[in-house]
């Protein structure tokens, strides 16, 4: 039998419905999934000495940190989920090899891409929280930032805007020794601070300013939890996931 529930309207539901619906069971707080994906996942799958393989669970996980923070897209979940565990696991284990030994990131997000609604945006986020410091997230505002000049240009998701973006985010992780989560979520305040008034700087004339000046100093970032989204319009695509 289908749930008759009956939708709420902004203007009659009350406070205690409003935080019933917050709360809703097996569903994490926007807070919960930024802390699994900046956090946890970091600390439970690291690269060098993880405390256990990623999971089925732990991708629908970090799917849903992505779908929070972009499009509505009701049949990815869908498609993760019907995912199968043991698949699940030993795809992400075969990457991680391809990924150490000798590093070969593009191959281990080819190899991502073999799970059901695993596109390449998505499948650098699963290795990127193996190892945060090297991998960028192929996120629209990281692209936007270092490969566009700020600007919201069309993303394909293929394997060469990945290298280019990899590549730029590396020249700027070294100069000024920062990771590469550090840039994805940089870039998403740059890109996204609809409040400010400065323009948007590219990568390139920041370090030309900084040459120009002192010798750049270590970056030391605030602990904000800045969600990083992938949804923005694209180029239409048929039937490929990111």
């Amino acid at each position: 039998m289908g749930n008759t529930t009956t939708l709420k309207a902004s203007e009659a539901i009350t406070g205690e419905e409003f935080q019933d619906a917050l709360t809703i069971p097996g569903q994490k707080t926007l807070a919960e999934l930024d802390k699994f994906r900046y956090e946890e996942a970091p600390s439970l799958f690291d690269v060098k000495n993880p405390i256990r393989p990623m999971r089925l669970d732990d991708v629908k996980s970090l799917v849903e940190w992505k779908l929070k923070h972009g499009k509505f897209r009701p049949m990815l979940m869908k498609l993760v989920s019907s995912n199968d565990e043991t698949f699940v696991e030993d795809t992400i284990k075969i990457a991680l090899d391809v990924y150490k030994k000798p590093s070969d990131t593009p191959a281990a997000l080819d190899i991502l891409t073999k799970l059901k609604g695993i596109g390449p945006a998505t499948a650098s986020l699963l290795l990127s929280v193996h190892d945060p410091a090297s991998v960028i997230f192929f996120a629209d505002e990281a692209f936007y930032w270092l490969c566009c000049d700020g600007k919201r240009s069309p993303i394909r998701y293929n394997a060469k805007e990945y290298r280019q973006l990899s590549e730029q985010a590396r020249v700027l992780t070294k100069r000024l020794r920062v990771t590469a989560v550090d840039v994805e979520r940089v870039a998403y305040v740059l890109i996204n601070d609809a409040g400010s008034t400065r323009s948007i700087m590219a990568p390139q004339k920041v370090a030309k300013k900084a040459e120009d000046g002192a010798d750049a100093k270590p970056v030391a970032l605030k602990r904000k939890q800045s969600p990083v989204i992938d949804d923005a319009p694209t180029v239409r695509r048929s039937k490929r996931v990111r």
